[in-house]
């Protein structure tokens, strides 16, 4: 395997640009959803997850942010674990497994943890919908980690 692909910093920036891809395939599958889909996501997580997470957060460091400020923080949290993700699959390619192998298994392995994981407790409360765009944006950043990591670990 090539240095570049197993850089660290390279990783963190594909991470960075896989993140942001994900974002554009998740927003296209939810502009697909029914209506009563995204009408019961927002009962579940008004504003989105993203907000849902900042809040949290506020909320743990005795902070009561607005809806606004919360979906900074979480969208800050999302780009970091884009950024770890990036950093995760190029350790995996360092240990030897190819580029496009390692970015699907860390694209797989985010969305059992983080978006499952995570969801565990209100699982069924969820339509099927929006675990497929899960399932989406995941993959799309498995997809993404690997092709990026694959371009750069050419000699």
């Amino acid at each position: 395997m090539g240095d570049n692909a197993a850089n660290i910093r390279v990783g963190a920036l594909a991470g960075y640009v896989a993140s942001r891809t994900m974002d554009l395939a998740t927003g296209r599958f939810y502009a697909m959803q029914t209506d009563a889909s995204k009408q019961r996501e927002e009962e579940l997580a008004p504003g989105g997850t993203l907000v849902q997470l900042g809040q949290q957060l506020g909320a743990a460091a005795g902070q009561d942010l607005s809806p606004q400020q919360a979906g900074r923080v979480g969208l800050f949290v999302h780009r970091t674990f884009g950024v770890l993700y990036g950093m995760a699959a190029a350790a995996l390619v360092a240990r030897g497994m190819s580029p496009r192998k390692a970015g699907l298994v860390v694209g797989a392995t985010a969305w059992v943890v983080v978006d499952e994981g995570t969801a565990l407790p209100t699982f069924t409360d969820y339509p099927v919908e929006s675990h497929l765009r899960g399932v989406v944006g995941h993959g799309t950043l498995g997809l993404m980690l690997g092709t990026l990591l694959s371009l750069v670990d050419r000699p």
